[in-house]
């Protein structure tokens, strides 16, 4: 390989570190600089962002979402009361459907006990009607009976005092 050659111009060691702290100035310098720059950008947005959270539209929409989220709690309490409001109404439609179910068997059975009475007591003024009857027969044959019997015994007495009249009538 081949000698390599470096000409380097020897430099004085207090000229060295004399630039050295020079730059380590410029970096430090830039450094705060930026530093600086950086802090003076986050004020001015910490006093933009301050001045828009105050401002009057800001106020007003934290009123208007204030009032919205009022309203919706309103809403959800009228809503969970009508719907309250919505089951017992079920609740009592329904017992009033048993309700009425029940009501109709009882009025199925107490019309079919109307029937069978009616049906007992049509039996029964059928039978009235046949002793009726019977009793009328049976009091016609005793009155012709009756009359006969008593027709013969006008005979038995009128025979003698037929004869007794006309006895006198002869002497």
């Amino acid at each position: 390989m081949a000698p390599t050659f470096y000409h380097y111009l020897p430099v004085p060691m207090v000229e060295k570190s004399e630039e050295q702290g020079r730059t380590a100035r410029r970096w430090l310098s830039v450094g705060a600089v930026l530093a600086l720059l950086l802090l003076v950008v986050l004020v001015t947005l910490l006093i933009y962002f301050a001045g828009r959270a105050n401002s009057e539209a800001c106020r007003d929409g934290l009123r208007a979402r204030e009032e919205c989220r009022n309203t919706t709690n309103l809403l959800q309490r009228q809503l969970t009361r009508s719907q309250d409001s919505l089951l017992q109404a079920e609740t009592q439609a329904t017992s009033c459907k048993r309700t009425v179910v029940t009501l109709q068997e009882s009025l199925e059975k107490k019309v079919f006990q109307t029937q069978q009475q009616q049906a007992r007591i049509q039996e029964l003024e059928n039978e009235v009607m046949k002793l009726k009857k019977e009793l009328e027969n049976l009091r016609n044959q005793e009155t012709s009976s009756t009359e006969q019997e008593n027709s013969g015994s006008y005979m038995v007495v009128s025979s003698p005092l037929i004869l007794l009249v006309t006895m006198f009538l002869f002497f």
